[in-house]
């Protein structure tokens, strides 16, 4: 009878306790990405959308849902909406840190959520003031080089970046003594390439 084949990684980890631990330890990583993978984020015009859908049952338990014209980001519990960002409409806010409620239950469908608010420069409520700096500083760098990359004024996508770049910037000159002042001058400079931009196009901004 022959052996079932086994991979060279398998093979490593047999070696030494610290190899098994690094096999196990990625298998978790895989398992962890695909659950948050499947999670369901959809995307309102209201918060009033999301609770009819919810009611219809189109958005099941740990579904996560974004309305950006009210900045809400939240997920669904079981058949109610709870909001994770500062902004929470008509929903409520859980009873305690996100990461935390039902035991844990929710973790993924709160990680999800989190990045989806992040993204968008959307104010999370369990975040405090030097963890929304980091966020905001992180927001700033990915929009930033988007934004200097292959300038298009056309593009939705190049659109939006400039937006969260100045939703990012702007929350940043005001709660980030240390960024103010580099935040400023690099606002001077995106500026130049939006003068750049305009002479390009033919578009004239106030």
């Amino acid at each position: 009878m022959s052996l079932p084949t086994r991979t060279y990684t398998e093979r490593l980890a047999d070696s030494t306790p610290q190899s098994a631990a690094a096999l196990g330890f990625g298998n978790l990583v895989a398992d962890v990405d695909a659950r948050r993978a499947a999670i369901q984020v959809r995307t309102f015009d209201s918060t009033e959308a999301v609770r009819q859908a919810v009611a219809r049952d189109e958005l099941t338990d740990g579904s996560v849902f974004v309305v950006d014209s009210e900045k809400v980001v939240g997920f669904v519990v079981v058949v109610f909406e709870a909001a994770l960002t500062e902004e929470c409409g008509p929903f409520d806010h859980l009873s305690e840190p996100g990461r935390e409620y039902a035991d844990g239950e929710y973790v993924d469908s709160v990680v999800v959520a989190e990045g989806e608010a992040r993204i968008r420069g959307f104010l999370l409520r369990d975040e405090g003031t030097q963890d929304r700096i980091r966020s905001m500083r992180k927001l700033a760098n990915i929009s930033a080089e988007r934004v200097r990359t292959d300038p298009n004024a056309d593009d939705p996508e190049w659109q939006m970046a400039l937006h969260r770049l100045t939703v990012a910037m702007s929350y940043l000159a005001a709660h980030d003594p240390i960024a103010a002042e580099a935040v400023d001058a690099y606002a001077r400079r995106i500026a130049e390439d939006l003068k750049r931009i305009d002479e390009e196009y033919g578009v004239t901004r106030p």
